[in-house]
């Protein structure tokens, strides 16, 4: 064997150079040029697996190093016929490759210098060890580091504390309230569309063990509207109300500002209910509520007057928001589970307290006679926004049934 076809293997981790192409399709054009063009039964594969080990690659690169020598030429009577070419092979997969970017290796030579004999040195298992070591060691922002001048230290912001908060803040909350083990404890917000309040908006409550919602819309933005809205849901529970509403937890809008007679029973001092205050841009606290309150955009976009959404419309988003079936609830809905829960504690309603119309209770449970009281009484209302509560029309609806 001549010196010509000796070859010597490629080094690993290394690209072929122009003189392995070179053998590679030097042999392959000699083999088919034996076998007269001849495809099956020829010896090709095993010429091939021959070659990869000769030169110290992949059996795959040599079929993709063929591939590539691929040419199409014209003979002397201009009909196309196809050759190998190692030349058209090298600088089609030379072409390919992409130049490493190696200013920043070069503009950190010394630092990395220092960490290689500093590993050595120490014989350090972590070289990210070594190079928090150095920084402490060497405060001032080294100029060969690259990227440490363009970095900007963290700053030590300090805690935000309120300095008029009022009331209790959450983290006062008892145990038993966060982990949702208890029944009673519910987070409430107010959805204003648009943002104004001016508008119309919705009190959302939601009762944090069983993921009860309610929607309450309200005709405009204010403490006063949330505090009425609250004692018509105390009017309609009754006795059960403390039962049930156990605590609230709002946000630190001025919509709850009156929580000291949220807390108080009507025209008394004993108190019924306790409420708390999330903390500012803390979302997290209430997350439950924000959850429920996003599935109201999938019906009602922004911007839409809350004033001029049907009373049947809001009463059937908030009744599909309670039936949506839940998996941390084992797959049942928020309304069942809410019903089971009030059976336990001894409250017997047929009918869910669902506040979506002018009155406190869906008017498809009533009779035909008590619609009629309440469809007068609507059209002899001096203002839009004046609210009739459940608990003056009790005697009329024992009369009326």
């Amino acid at each position: 064997m001549d010196n010509y076809n000796i070859i010597t293997p490629s080094s690993k981790f290394k690209h072929l150079s122009f003189k392995h192409c070179e053998h590679i399709i030097r042999e392959i054009t000699k083999h088919d040029a034996f076998h007269h063009g001849k495809k099956r039964n020829t010896g090709r594969t095993a010429l091939i697996r021959s070659l990869a080990s000769d030169v110290g690659t992949s059996v795959s690169n040599v079929y993709s190093i063929i591939n590539d020598a691929s040419i199409s030429i014209l003979d002397s009577n201009l009909i196309p016929h196809k050759e190998l070419s190692a030349s058209a092979a090298f600088h089609k997969r030379t072409k390919l490759r992409k130049v490493s970017n190696i200013s920043k290796l070069d503009k950190a030579k010394d630092f990395i210098d220092l960490v290689v004999n500093e590993v050595k040195s120490s014989k350090l298992s972590s070289v990210d060890e070594t190079v928090n070591n150095l920084i402490l060691r060497h405060p001032d922002k080294p100029i060969d580091l690259p990227g440490m001048t363009k970095r900007k230290p963290k700053k030590n912001y300090k805690e935000y504390i309120p300095k008029r908060q009022k009331g209790t803040p959450i983290s006062e909350r008892p145990f038993e309230m966060d982990d949702r083990s208890e029944l009673g404890h519910w987070e409430g917000d107010l959805v204003t569309v648009p943002r104004d309040g001016q508008n119309g908006a919705c009190l959302t409550l939601i009762e944090r063990k069983t993921r009860f919602y309610i929607m309450i819309p309200i005709p405009r933005k204010s403490s006063k509207q949330v505090y009425m809205k609250i004692n018509q849901i105390h009017r309609f529970y009754g006795e059960h109300f403390s039962s049930i509403f156990k605590s609230f937890t709002f946000d630190n809008g001025s919509e709850f500002a009156r929580y000291a007679d949220i807390e108080r029973k009507i025209g008394s001092k004993e108190k019924r209910t306790s409420v708390y205050f999330g903390r500012p841009y803390h979302s997290c606290d209430r997350a439950s509520i924000e959850n429920c309150n996003g599935l109201i955009r999938r019906f009602i976009k922004k911007g839409t007057d809350i004033n001029t959404v049907d009373i049947a419309v809001s009463r059937s988003i908030n009744r599909q928001i309670n039936n949506k079936k839940r998996k941390i609830l084992g797959y049942i809905s928020a309304e069942q589970s809410f019903l089971h829960k009030l059976t336990n504690i001894g409250f017997y309603d047929d009918s869910c307290f669902y506040v979506s119309s002018l009155f406190l209770f869906p008017l498809s449970t009533c009779n035909s006679g008590y619609i009629r009281l309440v469809r007068y009484c609507r059209a002899i209302v001096s203002t839009a926004y004046t609210y009739i509560s459940i608990a003056q029309y009790a005697p009329v609806r024992r009369l009326v049934s």
